[in-house]
């Protein structure tokens, strides 16, 4: 495969796998700060997370800064996104995982994108459903006497990803309009009542939190 840029000659061009990594570098930095918090070899750990951060960044050409340049590379991101997801299995600072994916679905959708034939919205949105589905899916596990708000609050929660579904891979004419402040609605309920009573549990409390990132995707139209 071929060593390829998201970016065109014109380095200000905004994509979505440009927006995804810089989202991706604000939760490093929060995870960067939960290591040093920890102490011991999670000092190491967030230092190189800061590290992370200014490869992306520069990388990313958000700003001019003169003779530093770090070319970008799919596979460079790739390892960036393994790397985070091995120092958060080793030390469990904050969402498990959480950063690492991001990082690699950002490279996911440079590639399935590439040719223009999939919309990277499309795709982080049907990522962020199946996170959601499965948010819901640890809620009914994990349901004890006392905790029966937090099962309707799944039902209702399972109910939207799957009119969300429907919507988003256009499967049957339900009469609700597929716009963006439908999608935040639908996103913004799932964020705020159904993926935070999962976190914690493997790979668990992403759905939201993804839903809201391909929001943000719509809003630039990718």
């Amino acid at each position: 495969m071929s060593e390829r840029t998201y970016m065109s000659e014109d380095t200000s061009e905004m994509t979505a796998p440009k927006v995804i990594l810089f989202i991706a570098m604000l939760f490093m930095l929060v995870e960067a700060v939960a290591y040093f918090t920890i102490g011991g070899i999670g000092i190491l750990y967030g230092i190189l997370v800061l590290l992370f951060i200014a490869v992306i960044f520069i990388s990313l050409a958000l700003v001019s800064l003169g003779p530093v340049k770090i070319p970008y590379y799919w596979w460079i991101m790739l390892i960036i996104g393994i790397l985070l997801i091995l120092f958060e299995f080793l030390q469990n600072a904050f969402m498990p995982y959480f950063t690492g994916i991001l990082v690699i679905l950002a490279v996911i959708v440079e590639l399935v994108t590439e040719k223009k034939d999939f919309k990277a919205s499309k795709l982080m949105a049907l990522v962020g459903i199946a996170f959601s589905i499965w948010d819901c899916t640890i809620i009914f596990l994990d349901f004890t006497a006392g905790n029966e708000i937090l099962v309707v609050n799944a039902v209702f929660g399972l109910i939207l990803a799957i009119i969300l579904l429907i919507l988003v891979l256009d499967l049957v004419d339900i009469k609700i309009p597929y716009t963006w402040w439908v999608f935040l609605t639908i996103a913004f309920v799932i964020f705020t009542w159904v993926s935070p009573n999962a976190i914690g549990y493997a790979f668990g409390g992403f759905g939201g939190y993804i839903l809201m990132i391909a929001w943000v995707l719509i809003l630039f139209a990718f």
